[in-house]
């Protein structure tokens, strides 16, 4: 059985059952945005008792991410209530919907149309047209290997849509875009980390990606995970996580800094970091 805090829906605090977070229309542009609809609890991929060995393959997509996305039935029980994953799935399947109707453009083939996505959601017993179930299309990609989704020399290419497509269906997270995928965000020239075009297709941008910056800065003040701040190997986070861990700054801000330092900086390792450090901290 997963532990409660192991339950999506929140980000910060995200272990309550039943209570949802807010969910920002397009799940990246933020707080300016208008339409706010209320986001079902959830239970994470990663907390299925079956994680271990139902997701044992090396380079799988739902092994590496599977504390971000949703398991495709997921239930929990705590006290006298109990949740599973449908009600999340029939949310998510709205916002699928809309994008269909509205930009069907950013669809992967995996996505597009609604031969590829007929419904929110079926549980494991459901035999007939099982595969297009958006929970079961979801666990699909779950178990193909990270280069589906691991951006090409075209931008405009499969594996861009269906990464944007994953995140925004199928996991805690939202759309996650990276520099790369924001126009109006510019690093300078490729001597700076942020403009490196290479690093800039994994980086996670700092315009917009709220859902995203909010869970990251959690596990970074976490006392637990591979995402922690008091990793003495990251001299530049680690001197943010002192110097922050009350207050608990988001570190989006850090990650800002990180982007335009020079890759071939000669300051101290606690003013300038290393590719490893900010593609731990600043990428999925």
């Amino acid at each position: 059985m997963a532990s409660p805090a192991a339950v999506g829906g929140g980000l910060l605090g995200a272990g309550a059952i039943g209570v949802g977070s807010a969910y920002l229309a397009g799940a990246f542009e933020g707080s300016d945005s208008l339409e706010v609809e209320a986001e079902p609890a959830n239970v994470l991929l990663s907390s299925e008792a079956n994680f271990s060995s139902g997701y044992a393959t090396s380079g799988w997509i739902g092994k590496g991410y599977g504390h971000y996305l949703v398991s495709p039935i997921g239930s929990q029980t705590k006290g006298n209530v109990t949740i599973d994953n449908k009600k999340w799935w029939e949310w998510s399947y709205e916002n699928w919907k809309r994008d269909l109707a509205n930009s069907p453009g950013t669809l992967s083939e995996e996505f597009n149309g609604t031969n590829k996505v007929s419904k929110a959601f079926l549980d494991s017993t459901s035999v007939s047209d099982s595969s297009t179930s958006l929970n079961k299309v979801c666990k699909f990609v779950y178990e193909q290997d990270k280069s589906k989704i691991t951006p090409s020399a075209n931008p405009a290419g499969n594996e861009v849509k269906l990464k944007n497509n994953l995140f925004k269906y199928c996991s805690i997270l939202g759309e996650v875009k990276t520099i790369s995928d924001v126009s109006k965000e510019t690093y300078g020239n490729d001597t700076n980390y942020g403009g490196n075009p290479e690093n800039a297709k994994k980086f996670v941008a700092i315009t917009g990606n709220d859902k995203f910056w909010n869970k990251r800065s959690e596990e970074f003040y976490s006392n637990k995970g591979s995402k922690r701040g008091d990793d003495d190997t990251s001299k530049f986070f680690k001197k943010f996580y002192v110097d922050n861990k009350n207050e608990k700054k988001n570190i989006r801000g850090r990650c800002e800094e990180a982007y335009r330092k020079q890759s071939s900086s000669t300051e101290s390792t606690d003013a300038s970091p290393s590719l490893a450090e900010i593609t731990k901290f600043c990428a999925i």
